[in-house]
């Protein structure tokens, strides 16, 4: 899911059209499913290597070949095949769930949610949603810092202070 909500928002965010994404995303769809269906990797590959040739005219072999490589590599499998949500109902120690709504990878709300319904059980369980701050925890590029006459990157204070507040608040416990 994950994955392929990466790839709808990336296609939204370049200004893709609705139509364009939804073909797209069951491109995606049906490129993932054969990862999953076919344990054959070197058959895996070729499948792969050949649908991201088709759907992209600009694509080389190499590129391909490297690509459906990566997608067919045992630790993407796990990547896929993974669902944490099954895991998080042995989770019992206090948890701060942090996303930024800026953030382009991952979708803040879906995000949250997963997580919130995974440590349902959890009864220390903290979310909160991040405004202008990206998926790396930064702010918007207008309040970097000016270092060396340029603004650089930094962790999002706001998002620091939450972290903080939150440590404070479980020592406090």
């Amino acid at each position: 899911d994950i994955v392929v909500q990466q790839q709808a928002t990336t296609l939204r965010t370049l200004g893709t059209d609705n139509a364009q994404i939804e073909a797209a995303t069951k491109r995606q769809q049906a490129m993932l499913e054969i990862i999953r269906q076919t344990t054959d990797n070197s058959q895996a590959q070729a499948i792969v290597a050949n649908m991201l040739k088709q759907n992209n005219a600009a694509i080389d072999n190499a590129t391909a070949q490297a690509s459906a490589a990566e997608m067919t590599s045992a630790r993407y499998r796990y990547f896929l095949a993974f669902n944490p949500v099954e895991k998080l109902t042995a989770v019992n120690c206090p948890v701060l769930l942090l996303n930024g709504i800026s953030d382009l990878t991952i979708n803040a709300d879906a995000n949250l949610n997963a997580l919130t319904k995974g440590l349902k059980l959890n009864k220390s369980v903290t979310v909160k949603k991040l405004v202008g701050v990206n998926h790396l925890y930064q702010s918007d590029p207008a309040k970097w810092p000016i270092v060396n006459g340029q603004q650089q990157p930094n962790f999002s204070p706001e998002a620091q202070e939450t972290i903080r507040e939150w440590i404070l608040a479980q020592a406090k416990k």
